[in-house]
């Protein structure tokens, strides 16, 4: 028995008709769901979520709600209790047992994300995975993303779900080119390579130009650093899934998010 279920008949009912009814991702996942379907390929298969990152936070969310489920990893902890953020804010007819038990479920992912020891356990493990991407591509060309791990974890003001990734493209070893960028610019930190695209017909200069052009067209604008290079977008890794997906370029990634 899950708190969830401790819940009185009419206060679960509130919140499943909140997540059934909502107009977003983390309603379409929760529709899957009542159909059987949990897997994050499958999930990304129907169309709900860009990649098996963005179906694992949402389904992390959902289990958090239903299931007493609460994250190791801060991001997704962070991720999850924006989703139910944006849950509370939508329904605002929300009864106030309904709202304290979601709010609750919010306090502890709260807390995870707060937690220092897990952040850097986290962080251990997305540079080694970052490091593997690179290993894994030597020689192959490509448009890389890139992020530093302060951009990582701080969303822009003007939009939460947006942060700072260079999208950038290579001829060579991508990992070397980002190195080199490092050694050039004087990053205050070791770059976490997170995305690296790749096609068959097209070059690395037209894959390079596909993402600028849509991410601009999308408002998802350039950094307007006086000294950031012009390949700085404010954006996110679901959004760049979703352009690749729809140009039919390969996608290799990083593993970033850890139950």
């Amino acid at each position: 028995m899950s708190a969830f279920d401790d819940l009185a008949p009419e206060i679960r009912s509130e919140i499943v008709n909140a997540l059934r009814s909502n107009e977003g991702r983390l309603g379409e996942v929760y529709r899957l769901r009542e159909q059987g379907v949990f897997a994050n390929g499958d999930i990304v298969a129907s169309g709900a979520a860009a990649n098996d990152g963005a179906a694992g936070n949402l389904s992390a969310t959902l289990r958090s709600i239903l299931d007493d489920f609460v994250p190791r990893g801060p991001t997704i902890a962070v991720q999850s209790g924006r989703s139910i953020g944006g849950l509370l804010r939508t329904n605002p007819g929300l009864s106030l047992k309904a709202q304290s038990y979601l709010s609750a479920i919010r306090e502890r992912l709260d807390e995870v994300a707060r937690n220092e020891e897990a952040t850097e356990a986290e962080d251990a493990q997305i540079s080694a995975s970052a490091e593997a991407l690179e290993r894994s591509i030597e020689d192959q060309p490509g448009v890389y993303v890139y992020t530093l791990p302060t951009y990582f974890r701080t969303p822009k003001k003007t939009d939460p779900d947006r942060f700072l990734y260079k999208i950038g493209m290579t001829e060579r070893f991508v990992g070397k080119r980002v190195r080199e960028q490092q050694r050039l610019t004087n990053l205050p930190e070791d770059p976490w390579t997170l995305r690296v695209y790749r096609s068959n017909i097209h070059s690395p200069a037209e894959i390079e130009r596909a993402f600028h052009n849509l991410l601009e067209s999308a408002g998802h604008s350039r950094s307007k650093g006086r000294f950031a290079g012009n390949e700085w977008f404010a954006t996110n890794l679901e959004f760049l899934d979703a352009i690749a997906r729809a140009l039919g370029f390969e996608i290799l990634e990083a593993q970033i998010l850890d139950e």
